[in-house]
């Protein structure tokens, strides 16, 4: 099967990764197959260029070669932490990770690798009951990460204290971080409500946020339809453990539509960050 063949030249590749020393007999022993059939991969990888056959006895990757198994070797690891995570037995991980590795698409793996990050950083953070912003882009990696959020009015209304602000913004929210620091930006989206003024219902869109810092309230950057805060305003509250945990950060803001103060006065909520 053409499948099997691929997962083969995968297992190949890494073995040269571990021993550069690598046979036709030290490999077909470490994978448990006959010796006919790591040769004949052996040669149909030297004809794709990844091996170099010209010592028989001492065949070795070249840089495409390399370049490969470097780039499996990184996808498997990710895939199989992220199983195992996710509650799969170690045996099962490490058999379906080759399969993953093959035919997952970048998209999908950056989806995996962040989620991976997720649940390095928490963690890491799973003794700090309290912790800030600041300190949650520190332990991550330089990138992009999307989380769920909500909006929260300061106080109940009508049995219910989200924000009408929740349905102005697109969700999840995304933070980018760069060499320790992070952005939140949020993308703003058309919202109705009803105007105070008069009750009708008006159409408008949040057109400035200011978010609490310090003390004091500090205007958010905004760009068209993007609005963006540093990450390190948030204050985090560590909930519950293992599977369970949950990273709950949060920050005030104060904003603005463009229906006017008049019919959408300026408001106050609590942005609130789940990861």
């Amino acid at each position: 099967m053409q499948d099997s063949q691929d997962i083969l030249r995968v297992r190949v590749l890494l073995c040269f990764l571990k021993d550069h020393a690598c046979t036709v007999t030290s490999i077909a022993r470490t994978l448990g197959e006959e010796k006919y059939t790591i040769s004949r991969m052996l040669i149909s990888m030297e004809k794709a260029g990844l091996i170099d056959r010209k010592e028989k006895r001492g065949p070795k990757l070249t840089e495409s070669g390399k370049q490969k198994a470097a780039y499996y070797e990184e996808r498997i690891a990710v895939i199989i932490n992220h199983l195992l995570y996710e509650g799969l037995d170690t045996e099962n991980a490490r058999k379906d990770a080759f399969n993953w590795a093959l035919y997952t698409s970048e998209e999908a793996m950056n989806t995996i690798r962040a989620t991976e990050e997720r649940y390095r950083v928490k963690y890491e953070l799973r003794d700090r009951k309290n912790f800030s912003g600041a300190m949650f882009c520190r332990k991550l990696r330089n990138g992009s990460y999307r989380f769920p959020f909500l909006i929260y009015r300061e106080h109940v209304q009508q049995g219910s204290n989200l924000s009408m602000a929740n349905e102005g913004f697109e969700h999840p929210c995304t933070l980018y971080v760069e060499n320790g620091a992070g952005m939140i930006q949020l993308r703003a989206v058309p919202l109705t409500a009803r105007s105070a003024a008069d009750g009708t219902f008006m159409r408008g869109k949040v057109k400035s946020v200011k978010y609490f810092e310090s003390g004091s309230y500090v205007e958010a950057e905004a760009s068209g339809n993007l609005i963006s805060f540093p990450a390190s305003v948030l204050k985090f509250v560590n909930v519950g453990d293992g599977v369970g945990q949950i990273l709950h950060g949060s920050v005030c803001l104060k904003m603005e539509c463009t229906a006017g103060t008049l019919h959408m006065p300026e408001s106050r909520a609590i942005f609130t960050i789940l990861i």
